[in-house]
């Protein structure tokens, strides 16, 4: 019976699991470029003597899904989105180049061009400068042109770089951006397309994220119950035995 309890709360500890997993997704359901999260789970069957005695829920690996977000139109010039596959190169706090959907880019105080969240972002020649400028414009490309101070002419200053990665080798970690599962360094793809003055939003479904939520209520409350029933159980076979003794 004390061995039963473990399947009780194997399932709280993985609903437990996926209610902070599935509560994230809800939170960033306005977030641009994120990238919805779900976790895997599989049956782990304990044999004794050759019979199955126990089935024990295990969670598996937590894995995104690449399904392309809306795209809609901002007017803003350094909003940029990804039609399709692809995602924009950025330097990571610690150094190291991640990648993202999220193209809602800002210019920082020194001049850099970064994410929302800070990240400086990459491109063909590395992070990107923009020098002061009246004028700022991102090409179908992904060039960017800025017609500086006091000048008439527009000129390019730098190259966004967008990967077309393998979606299945790429893993979000910590900091939200996503890298590659074996260390490869994507380059830029010379065909990516981009559309400046647009931003592409999140792709999680909050209706069936809701649902699921409902659903996963449900299931902690039976995982609950098995605990409690079982609880209820070794109680009154602990009573009979007092009575025999």
């Amino acid at each position: 019976m004390d061995k039963a309890l473990f399947v009780g709360m194997g399932g709280q500890r993985n609903a437990m699991k996926e209610l902070e997993i599935l509560s994230n997704n809800l939170a960033n359901v306005n977030t641009p470029g994120f990238r919805a999260d779900y976790e895997t789970t599989k049956s782990f069957y304990q044999k004794q003597e050759g019979l199955e005695t126990r089935v024990y829920p295990q969670l598996g690996k937590t894995y995104s899904d690449f399904k392309q977000g809306p795209v809609l139109s901002t007017g803003r010039d350094l909003d940029v989105a990804i039609f399709g596959k692809g995602m924009f190169a950025v330097q990571s706090n610690t150094g190291q180049e991640g990648y993202t959907r999220a193209g809602n880019f800002e210019v920082s105080a020194d001049g850099f061009l970064t994410t929302a969240r800070g990240e400086v972002v990459i491109g063909d020649g590395g992070v990107i400068k923009i020098p002061e400028s009246e004028r700022i414009e991102i090409g179908k490309d992904g060039t960017i042109s800025v017609r500086p101070l006091g000048e008439k002419d527009m000129i390019a200053v730098a190259k966004l770089k967008v990967i077309m990665p393998e979606y299945s080798n790429m893993e979000k970690q910590q900091d939200g951006l996503f890298y590659p599962k074996d260390g490869k360094k994507y380059q830029s793809d010379l065909n990516a397309k981009v559309a400046s003055g647009s931003l592409e939003g999140s792709n999680v479904n909050p209706i069936d994220t809701l649902v699921k939520l409902i659903d996963l209520s449900r299931r902690y409350e039976i995982h609950s119950n098995v605990i409690k029933n079982l609880s209820e159980d070794a109680v009154g076979a602990n009573k009979l035995l007092d009575m025999k003794s």
